[in-house]
């Protein structure tokens, strides 16, 4: 009796664990799923809104600070592409909550980051000091990494990850935004050196 005791108790245990794990995939943000504009704050710690959601092909990066160079690569190989401005935007939202320093701190330290290329220094960049990003796109658990979110002018997300891209990630990615927009160039390196300090 003892022993179908334990056997039914760990099976309750690995039918609920199991149906754990399923709702918990299910939750999280995928392709196909449809994401709403929310309210974050900016590098001044003031009220803003993610902008481009259901208007542009929208690119966004959500970096936890202790990663800050996880998608380096990707970040580098988009940098070489113009796409339209009417129709794409890409922007960062700093993880602040996931990060152990002190907001104030990282948001100083996100402006300086600005200043590394021309091409940065225009850059938009945001901050979600209380997880309404993961809240708000089921995001999963993304602390400690550096994900990238691409989704069409409708909302529709197109890519999600939390992690570092594979270089066929990077290229699916580049090609995703390619083919929602109307026109794109690459920079040649001539063009490239512009951005250069």
């Amino acid at each position: 009796m003892k022993k179908i005791l334990q056997l039914s108790i760990s099976f309750i245990l690995i039918a609920f664990t199991t149906i754990s794990v399923q709702a918990q995939e299910k939750s999280t943000l995928k392709r196909g799923d449809k994401i709403e504009k929310v309210d974050i704050r900016d590098l001044n710690n003031k009220d803003a809104v993610t902008p481009g959601i259901g208007e542009k092909v929208t690119l966004i990066f959500y970096p936890d600070p202790d990663k800050p160079s996880q998608n380096e690569y990707f970040i580098e190989e988009v940098k070489k592409w113009k796409f339209p401005e009417e129709e794409y935007l890409a922007y960062g939202i700093v993880n602040l909550a996931d990060s152990p320093y002190p907001n104030g701190i990282i948001r100083f330290m996100t402006r300086q980051v600005r200043k590394r290329s021309k091409q940065e220094a225009d850059a938009l960049i945001l901050t979600d000091p209380k997880r309404f990003i993961q809240d708000a796109w089921n995001t999963g658990d993304v602390n400690n990494t550096f994900p990238i979110l691409l989704v069409d002018a409708d909302g529709t997300v197109l890519f999600f990850k939390a992690g570092e891209l594979t270089k066929e990630e990077v290229d699916f990615v580049i090609n995703e935004i390619k083919n929602n927009v109307s026109e794109s160039h690459k920079y040649t390196e001539e063009e490239m050196a512009q951005f250069a300090l």
